[in-house]
């Protein structure tokens, strides 16, 4: 795949990603929708249409995948936007790289279904997942603020059923909604994608004030017991982000924990650059690091990880 590397073009398409303060929510939605949508499902990737626990979801399917891996994917959208259609096209290219069948469940969205509307479906989803999967790996994965939400889901979760998910893969997630919070404290940060008013403004509508310090939406002011059983965590952000810092201080706090926390912080990106992976080469390699990290710890066998080279050679399938 030729990469044309156009930098102002990828800001412009990632900012479709959050919903601004002048921006009518259905008017965000419909643009994030038209910017991200596509027909074409990369990398020979299955579609199959499932209603898991209840929650209609994308099953995202690769030639290759290890048979007792399964992802579940929460998109971001700023709490309001998103869909499984607007991330087909990311989460087929993750599946790929990580050998694995990703579930992409299309959950409830503020500010018609607030908090904790969006968490008490992805638990009847983990649910679902828990009992087809017979002792398989499962693995978490979100962006934006839909990190609040797969966090706020395991916080959520009885510590038996949090120790069943063995990975949780963060991209430039949102951490800490909370005033107390001084990153939310100066109205006037920014980065060439977000702003503390963006921040400010989607998290008045997923939630009241008072919640914003719940561990649940802000997992940052999560205490030290609310970590046990929890699963190793990689984190991967671009290191112009003005939410960096909360990504390297949730590192620490697991590592307090002694919970395996990894940050992958990419010299001169930005908030989820990932997703403009036709304007940038950065976003391939990172995607492949992620790949890499999970295949080299996870249940592939041989025989499996010879088939999917063999796949990629043959179809010239790449990353």
């Amino acid at each position: 795949m030729e990469i044309r590397v156009d930098r102002k073009a990828a800001v412009k398409k990632i900012r479709a990603l959050v919903l601004s303060q002048k921006s009518e929510i259905e008017s965000f939605r419909a643009k994030l929708e038209k910017r991200f949508s596509s027909d074409f499902i990369p990398n020979r990737v299955e579609r199959i249409e499932q209603k898991i626990g209840g929650v209609q979801c994308d099953v995202l399917v690769p030639e290759a995948f290890a048979s007792r891996r399964v992802m579940i994917y929460v998109h971001g959208g700023s709490f309001v936007g998103g869909s499984r259609e607007s991330w087909r096209s990311f989460c087929a290219v993750l599946a790929n790289a990580v050998s694995s069948r990703v579930i992409v469940p299309e959950f409830r969205l503020a500010p018609s279904y607030p908090y904790p509307s969006s968490i008490e479906d992805l638990e009847n989803v983990l649910s679902a997942v828990l009992e087809g999967n017979d002792g398989g790996e499962i693995i978490l994965g979100a962006d934006g603020s839909g990190a609040s939400i797969a966090m706020g889901l395991l916080f959520g979760a009885e510590e038996k059923r949090r120790a069943a998910v063995s990975k949780l893969i963060l991209f430039s997630p949102w951490l800490d909604l909370s005033f107390e919070n001084p990153l939310i404290a100066n109205k006037r940060l920014r980065d060439e994608v977000l702003s503390v008013e963006d921040l400010r403004y989607a998290a008045d509508l997923y939630t009241y004030s008072s919640n914003l310090v719940n561990c649940k939406v802000s997992p940052l002011r999560a205490l030290e017991k609310d970590f046990a059983g929890f699963p190793e965590v990689y984190i991967q952000c671009g290191e112009k982000e003005i939410l960096l810092q909360q990504s390297q201080q949730l590192c620490e706090m697991l590592r307090r924990c002694n919970v395996t926390a990894t940050l992958d912080a990419v010299p001169g990106m930005m908030f989820m650059f990932q997703m403009a992976d036709e304007y940038l080469a950065e976003s391939h390699a990172a995607i492949e690091r992620i790949g890499s990290y999970i295949n080299s710890q996870g249940s592939l066998t041989e025989r499996e990880l010879a088939e999917r080279r063999r796949l990629m050679r043959e179809n010239n399938i790449q990353i």
